[in-house]
C-alpha cells in the first residue's frame, strides 16, 4: 500500500487543559500503533493541527472517524497526498502543545497554524507543506 501524508486543522470546541491533552495523546499513539499510522498533533489555544502518514485507506478512515469527534469542529483537510518517506518515523504520534511556549521551533510553528486558519501561503507555499518541511530538515 502506498504511503500518504495527511494534514488538517480544527478547532475545539473549548480550551483543552494538560490533562485532557494529555489523555488525547495517549490514545492516540496507542490508536496509531495498531494501524501503522504515524504523525503529530498541535495545539495551539483551541486549534488543532495534525499530520497524519500511513496507508491511504488507513488514512482515510481515520479522519472520516476524527471528522466526527465532538471536541473540535470546522475540521479542514488542508493536505492528502502520496509522500516518498514518514517525516515523523520515530512517534505513533507526537504532540506539540503551543501554549507552553517550551515547542523547540516554537513561533514558526505559531506562524505556520495562524496561516492554515486564514488559508494564507508561506513564501508562496500552504502551511500544510510548510508544516512539513519544518520536520524535514
Amino acid at each position: 500500500m502506498s504511503l500518504h501524508q495527511l494534514v488538517y486543522l480544527s478547532q475545539s470546541t473549548r480550551k483543552l487543559d494538560k490533562e485532557e491533552l494529555a489523555a488525547i495523546w495517549a490514545q492516540a499513539k496507542a490508536n496509531n500503533a495498531r494501524i501503522d499510522v504515524t504523525g503529530s498533533l498541535f495545539y495551539n489555544g483551541g486549534w488543532f493541527m495534525q499530520v497524519l502518514e500511513g496507508p491511504a485507506p488507513t488514512l482515510a478512515s481515520l479522519y472520516a472517524t476524527i471528522s466526527k469527534d465532538p471536541r473540535h469542529h470546522d475540521l479542514r483537510l488542508l493536505y492528502n497526498e502520496p509522500a516518498d518517506f514518514r517525516t515523523f518515523v520515530r512517534w505513533t504520534m507526537n504532540m506539540t502543545n503551543l501554549e507552553e511556549r517550551q515547542a523547540d521551533k516554537y513561533q514558526e510553528l505559531i506562524d505556520i497554524v495562524e496561516a492554515a486558519k486564514t488559508g494564507r501561503k508561506i513564501f508562496g507555499v500552504s502551511a500544510a507543506v510548510t508544516l512539513l518541511n519544518t520536520f524535514k530538515s
